[in-house]
């Protein structure tokens, strides 16, 4: 067993290093000023004086520690033990340079910092944070990607008007937008946010995997890829489901066999890269499932209020189909005015934390922000399905309402008025409506409030009806009075 642990990283000025003892706590941490001696002697030197200079000292691989450090970390949080940082001191390039526990502080000392200025100091108290999302990932990360942290607390604030106070200025470190996301202690510990969050990242990160094992395979060999492959989205799908499920044999020999016998060098190391990362991914605690008991088959119901805020004002039903819930969503007539109308999900799924009601779209706006924020819902399919049919449906409705404007306006032709089209666009989206009369005059803007109009559709339908008619009436007519040598126009 170790005594412990030095880390040492090349920095402009020299090294900077971090001692850890037996059970990887950070126990110092310094900087040795000499960028012209070599990793060797800096350690040498760094030993020396702390007396060490005696010691065996074995290399360790430095990713497999990196790791060791952080999956430590996650432990303590597991077993309950609560830091205010995540105590890892070492500099990453995920994060430009910076060390979680620095970025961790400053989030700390930023959040403080809103709470005086709110007032609010004494009645909420700041438990911790965490460095969180793609940053926390090497292979995830993209050069715009923000710097996500959590932050624990308890206390008198919403969670929403916390969020907004704290990214309101917006806060960037060493180049990187950073995004606060406060979690209040009696909704979801610290601990169990993470929990969820990591098993989202492993499902990214496996699916980041498969996405590069398909473009390597169509690089590889284009003309045989396309034979053989159909639909590259649902290779990618399969891919990720051979993941999860371990079946990689036929992959890993496809790989070796690639690494072994191709004369392209790229090809070489891409191969080797993407066999540790398969190898790698095996590793990731969302293999490390407990035999559990069987759960029942996760369901989602739906439910539509009158008042999305007070649910009791108005008109509420639930236990939907989002078909159902469609049809009388729009049946709520814009004009009663109780609230915002709207439509959510109840999510059925075994996780009782989770078995609430949760809003989903309130005035034709999906409130994809605020189910997002919680990685349950982020990464739950029936959810995740749930928004994509609504997106779906307010598409095709939004669309349908301009493409008969558009149709309102040639249908008219020359020598009438038009139609007087009224799209009242306040916090809830009105269905377009068309006044109707002989004389095609605009609608009269002291129209009773509450009276029933006719849609646009039906409207049209009427219209087109009376003009055919008259145009035939006035054919009749003309056939039936023309005499030799009047002038028909």
């Amino acid at each position: 067993r170790s005594k412990g642990y030095l880390t040492i990283q090349a920095t402009e000025e020299g090294y900077s290093f971090i001692f850890y003892d037996s059970d990887l706590h950070e126990i110092q941490s310094g900087d040795y000023d000499n960028p012209d001696a070599s990793i060797q002697e800096a350690a040498y030197e760094i030993l020396k004086s702390e007396r060490m200079d005696d010691m065996e000292c074995v290399k360790v691989d430095y990713k497999e520690f990196e790791e060791m450090t952080i999956q430590h970390s996650k432990d303590l949080l597991q077993e309950g033990e609560l830091r205010a940082t995540s105590e890892i001191g070492r500099n990453e390039l995920a994060l430009n340079s910076l060390s979680r526990a620095e970025v961790e502080r400053g989030v700390l000392y930023h959040a403080q910092a809103v709470l005086e200025d709110m007032g609010m100091e004494q009645e909420v108290e700041l438990l911790a944070a965490r460095v969180y999302g793609s940053r926390s990932r090497q292979d995830l990360y993209r050069e715009d990607s923000d710097l996500d942290v959590v932050l624990s607390y308890k206390g008198d604030i919403r969670e929403d008007s916390f969020f907004n106070a704290l990214n309101e200025s917006g806060i960037a470190m060493a180049g990187i937008k950073v995004d606060i996301n406060p979690i209040a202690e009696e909704r979801i510990t610290l601990a169990e946010y993470i929990k969820e969050s990591e098993k989202y990242l492993d499902q990214q990160e496996i699916k980041k995997l498969a996405v590069d094992l398909d473009n390597f395979s169509y690089d590889i060999d284009t003309y045989e890829y396309n034979d053989t492959v159909e639909n590259r989205e649902e290779q990618v799908e399969k891919l990720t489901e051979d993941i999860l499920n371990k079946k990689t044999e036929a992959i890993k020999d496809w790989l070796i066999e690639v690494s072994e016998e191709s004369d392209i060098d790229s090809d070489v190391i891409t191969a080797r890269s993407l066999l540790f990362r398969l190898e790698d991914t095996e590793q990731l605690s969302i293999f490390d499932k407990q035999p559990e008991q069987e759960q029942p088959e996760a369901t989602i119901s739906f439910y539509v209020a009158e008042c999305m805020e007070f649910p009791v004002m108005g008109e509420y039903h639930n236990n939907l189909t989002l078909e159902e819930a469609i049809k009388i969503y729009e049946s709520i007539p814009a004009e009663r005015m109780h609230g915002i109308k709207g439509i959510g999900f109840a999510l059925q799924d075994g996780d009782e934390d989770y078995s609430g009601e949760y809003e989903l779209m309130s005035a034709d706006r999906i409130r994809r922000d605020l189910i997002d924020m919680i990685p349950h819902y982020k990464e739950s399919p029936l959810v995740q399905k749930a928004i994509a049919d609504m997106e779906k449906y307010l598409d095709e409705k939004h669309g349908r309402v301009k493409e008969t404007e558009h149709t309102v306006e040639t249908v008219i032709g020359s020598g009438q008025k038009p139609f007087a089209v009224a799209a009242d666009r306040r916090a809830e989206q009105e269905p377009v409506s068309v006044s109707q009369s002989q004389p095609q005059k605009a609608e009269p803007a002291s129209r009773a409030k509450g009276e029933v109009k006719k849609s646009v559709l039906q409207s049209l339908k009427d219209f087109q009806a009376r003009a055919k008619a008259q145009e035939q009436n006035k054919t009749t007519e003309k056939s039936k009075t023309h005499k030799k040598g009047e002038v028909e126009l």
